[in-house]
């Protein structure tokens, strides 16, 4: 799933992440010692300047972690007017990939991933789960108390889509511009 989400941002933000389709292990012919840089994953190639990640789970406490580590992530890249923005996105996403993908994946330690990588004019952020099922934009009903998510994440965000799922998943992405000062 890994090789999803590093598709998804390479696609979104057109800057190439080390990861292609091909590497069936992208780690197969690297030592697992610790590395002495303080990004562990530059040292590993699978990472880069202005990219973060994360696991989550579909405990209770998962959704609120992944929103402190999207406000936290933000704030760090200097970016705090848009920390609203996309700790809504994100929650929203990570939220639909809780409901729909993780709680009826069977093991309460099944993970989503989320991905953020910041480049010159926006943020993308990208979810990975492990339903094959492509988001569904709905259209509720007003007192409907869901199914708002994905016209919440239209209506803030420039851009987002999803990879083609396959048996393994999916990756459903969204894209922020950042106007230059």
């Amino acid at each position: 799933m890994a090789i999803h989400a590093a598709t998804a941002l390479s696609r979104a933000t057109g800057i190439p992440i080390p990861l292609s389709p091909t590497d069936s292990s992208p780690l197969q012919n690297t030592t697992l010692t610790p590395p002495a840089a303080p990004d562990w994953g530059l040292a590993l190639g699978i990472s880069a300047a202005g990219f973060a990640a994360r696991a989550f789970t579909c405990n209770a406490a998962s959704l609120k972690s992944v929103r402190h580590f999207v406000r936290e992530t933000i704030s760090d890249w200097g970016l705090g007017p848009f920390a609203d923005d996309m700790t809504t996105v994100v929650g929203e996403l990570a939220a639909n990939a809780i409901r729909h993908a993780l709680a009826g994946a069977g093991d309460a330690d099944t993970k989503a991933w989320l991905g953020m990588v910041r480049t010159g004019g926006a943020v993308v952020c990208a979810v990975v789960d492990p339903s094959p099922a492509p988001p569904a934009r709905r259209c509720p009903d007003h007192l409907a108390e869901t199914g708002r998510g994905l016209l919440i994440v239209d209506a803030l965000t420039s851009q987002w889509g999803y990879c083609a799922p396959d048996p393994h998943g999916k990756t459903v992405w969204a894209r922020i511009a950042i106007p230059s000062s």
